[in-house]
């Protein structure tokens, strides 16, 4: 069993990969130990297959990456608001690792409304949040893209999400990943759309 120095080295090559989409170069582990420790460490995730190092870089085996179980959720994140936290929360106590599919500025635009914040800025307020190991855009025509990279082992789907759980399931189960699971969170409570916050603010007197 990995320890939790391990768990954490390995969260942290698998965010450096999913944001970059490359390996991780060693200098940029960010642990509390010096330079002879952190190498004795990465010897011990590699001799157990977990790690594998080549030259400076880092990435993650599949054995590793069985370490710690991944949640993605999905959605606007636009004016970040407490229904937003709630839910982050919601999602990340279903594992160990969550990753937040922002949805693209025309996704939007075609689903809900023009988005006050850019995708770009969405994503950079999200990656910033403690709750959130990894933010990252989503595509704009294939939503499944995601899905089939990261494979994760949970996705959630939050209350006032219009998704279908079954067709959904289904869909997932045609990318060849049938041990994913669709959970859907049960936080609801008043103020948990954005265009409630909107409206609030349209409706107040500024005089």
């Amino acid at each position: 069993m990995a320890s939790a120095l391990h768990i954490e080295i390995l969260k942290q090559i698998y965010a450096y990969w999913i944001l970059n989409d490359s390996d991780m170069p060693v200098e940029e582990l960010k642990l509390y130990l010096d330079v002879e420790s952190r190498d004795k460490e990465l010897e011990i995730l590699q001799i157990s297959n977990l790690v594998e190092k080549d030259s400076n870089s880092l990435s993650i085996t599949t054995a590793g990456r069985s370490k710690f179980k991944v949640v993605l959720t999905g959605g606007a994140y636009d004016l970040i608001h407490r229904g937003h936290l709630e839910t982050l929360r919601a999602a990340k106590s279903l594992g160990d690792f969550l990753v937040v599919v922002i949805a693209r500025d025309i996704t939007v635009n075609r689903r809900k409304r023009k988005p006050i914040h850019s995708e770009v800025d969405r994503m950079i307020i999200l990656n910033e949040l403690e709750v959130v190991d990894a933010a990252v855009l989503g595509d704009e025509v294939d939503h499944m893209r995601v899905v089939r990279r990261l494979k994760p082992d949970i996705v959630a789907i939050g209350a006032d999400q219009h998704h279908i759980k079954d067709v959904l399931q289904d869909q997932i189960n045609d990318q060849g990943l049938p041990s994913t699971r669709i959970v859907r969170l049960e936080v609801d409570y008043e103020g948990l759309a954005t265009s409630q916050v909107i409206n609030e603010i349209l409706a107040r007197d500024w005089e």
